[in-house]
């Protein structure tokens, strides 16, 4: 009988930082699948940082490789202060928001697994800054309800 499931091969992954961060962020992609991605943000420190988002349909771990990253929740509540070796772990629909703590760039590692039963919307619960612009992901604003339950949670 025949496997309608594919096998794909393993693959070695490697990091290297951009030479240069001449703009707010740089993302360096490092592998993914259909439902699994992983890269590494680099981090500008004053003007990086991204805004109030969630992702609807995308569960996401950010590890810090180098710097100091502040991670906030709904309400821009501090979540976590993460040095090199520390992270964070936030499960789809949360809103949240981070960027480098301290005057030196922050490379991060973000691992990312998506949801195929729901759309991945990037839900932005506030609009991107003037200097953000230029990353601007698009997204679309929260339902009343995903405000709701972004409220609840805090």
């Amino acid at each position: 009988m025949a496997s309608d499931v594919g096998v794909e091969r393993m693959r070695a992954i490697k990091y290297t930082a951009p030479e240069a961060l001449d703009r707010p962020k740089a993302i360096v992609p490092l592998d993914h699948s259909d439902i699994l991605g992983v890269h590494v943000q680099v981090v500008r420190p004053n003007g990086g940082e991204t805004n109030m988002h969630a992702h609807a349909g995308m569960d996401s771990c950010w590890y810090v490789l180098k710097g100091k990253a502040r991670f906030y929740g709904f309400g821009d509540e501090l979540v976590a202060e993460a040095g090199r070796d520390e992270g964070v772990f936030i499960p789809k629909g949360v809103p949240y928001w981070f960027e480098a703590a301290v005057d030196e760039p922050l490379e991060v590692l973000h691992i990312t697994a998506r949801d195929k039963t729901v759309a991945n919307d990037r839900v932005n619960y506030r609009p991107a800054l003037e200097r953000q612009a230029a990353f601007d992901q698009g997204g679309r604003p929260p339902t009343e309800e995903e405000l709701r339950a972004a409220q609840a949670a805090r």
